[in-house]
């Protein structure tokens, strides 16, 4: 089953400059030296991009790039992929399973690469000895700590639940004292542990800032990441999300006595069933969320860029609000089969958050092209007068907190920090805790 992100309909774009398709298997094994070749072909080219990780010397990689690919992000950006890469890995042990194929003219490699920490499926695009397009995956294939300064550490670990193995990392602060905590959810799709969209990396900004004030966290993969071709076609929410945050609840609660839920997008309404489900949770923070019906939500984004054709989805958003156990017939509407929208027609996000009956921080934005103002005023009418639940709207934070339009293609590879008065509202709602 393969989810749409339900708030980012434009950003799926970008997934065209960034997918690199992968031939078949073979089984050769390189070993690792450093050597680099004269570059005279593709597969040249794409040897000295692996070795490089071996001598951790990337610099000279930009220059083999594309002008097309030079115009989608600067050197620094560039090299901050490999950085961060690196900076994980460890030693490189052995490449393996080297593929090729072409398609329109443009070559595309594939290897997998081992390192002392992470399994890397590295994949990248070349034409005429240019770099055209590169993308990677990440596995964590031990548990391994690094310090991100004199105070917090960063344990990469896997979180595994079902039988599935996530990549997660848990930020701490290692003084030995008493720390809040706080578990990150994402919004739907295929996100990784830091939320990755472009260069940027919500989930890891959110994470060191809060731990540089005293908060503790932990963020993981989603299962759709990786293990999307396993899920059924029955399969729906407990899949998708709250059998795996469950588990990172229990992780967090054998360090931690506060405990706290931060949801993004659809991950707040994730959070907001969550709370119910468990009396450990001492607060819920929720990001760019809404308590409208995903299907609303998602008819507003097509009517807002196909309106010719808005009664069609008018009437998918009706069919899957009327959906039970008793019509399921494994049709899809908007990306997900009504077995998963059944499962979705049981939240109540208002009644959850109300019954909750604990602080409860929501923060929007106007500036959020993903959501409506209709998800503001719902959350505004809910609470109203509801001592208990704190209603914070921005007018220029997008809809992963940054300062940009992160719904247009360009802005996601500059670099942007994540905004400071987001993260000191998190930090106060927890502490006045």
């Amino acid at each position: 089953m393969k989810l749409k992100n339900i708030f980012i309909l434009l950003i799926i774009l970008v997934m065209a400059l960034l997918i690199v398709s992968c031939g078949s298997e073979s089984t050769d094994t390189t070993t690792v030296n450093n050597e680099k070749p004269t570059l005279k072909t593709n597969a040249q080219l794409f040897d000295t991009v692996v070795h490089s990780f071996g001598s951790k010397k990337f610099d000279n990689l930009y220059t083999y790039t594309s002008n097309n690919f030079q115009e989608l992000m600067d050197e620094d950006v560039f090299l901050s992929i490999f950085d961060d890469i690196s900076r994980i890995s460890g030693e490189l042990r052995i490449i393996s399973d080297k593929t090729s194929k072409t398609e329109n003219g443009i070559e595309y490699f594939s290897a997998k690469v081992r390192f002392d920490n992470i399994d890397l499926e590295l994949n990248v695009g070349i034409a005429n000895a240019e770099i055209s397009a590169i993308s990677y995956n990440v596995s964590f294939i031990r548990t391994f700590e690094i310090e991100y300064n004199d105070d917090v550490t960063e344990r990469y670990f896997v979180l595994e639940n079902d039988g599935y193995k996530l990549n997660a990392v848990y930020t701490y602060v290692n003084d030995g004292k008493e720390h809040p905590a706080v578990l990150l959810i994402p919004g739907s799709g295929q996100s990784d542990y830091n939320e990755t969209i472009g260069i940027h990396k919500p989930f890891e900004d959110i994470a060191l800032a809060l731990a540089d004030e005293g908060i503790c966290s932990l963020r993981m993969d989603k299962r759709t990441l990786n293990y999307a071709s396993s899920f059924k076609i029955t399969d729906g929410l407990n899949e998708e999300y709250l059998s795996d945050c469950s588990k990172g609840i229990e992780y967090l609660s054998n360090n931690h006595k506060n405990i706290y839920l931060f949801g993004h997008s659809l991950g707040g309404q994730i959070a907001a069933e969550l709370s119910v489900r468990n009396t450990k949770i001492e607060g819920l923070i929720l990001l760019n969320s809404s308590a409208r019906h995903l299907a609303d939500i998602m008819k507003d984004q097509y009517i807002r860029v196909d309106y010719p054709n808005s009664d069609t989805y008018i009437r998918y958003a009706n069919t899957v609000k009327e959906m039970s156990a008793a019509s399921a017939q494994g049709l899809y509407y908007y990306g997900a089969s009504d077995y998963y929208w059944i499962s979705y027609n049981k939240l109540d996000t208002v009644k959850s958050i109300i019954d909750f009956d604990k602080n409860t921080l929501i923060i929007n934005s106007t500036y959020d092209k993903q959501s409506f103002n209709a998800d503001i005023e719902l959350w505004q009418n809910s609470f109203e007068g509801n001592e208990k639940v704190k209603i914070n709207i921005y007018d220029d934070i997008s809809h992963y907190g940054y300062k940009m339009d992160t719904g247009d293609v360009s802005n996601l590879y500059i670099e942007a920090d994540f905004p400071k008065e987001i993260i000191s509202c998190i930090y106060d709602f927890i502490k006045e805790e």
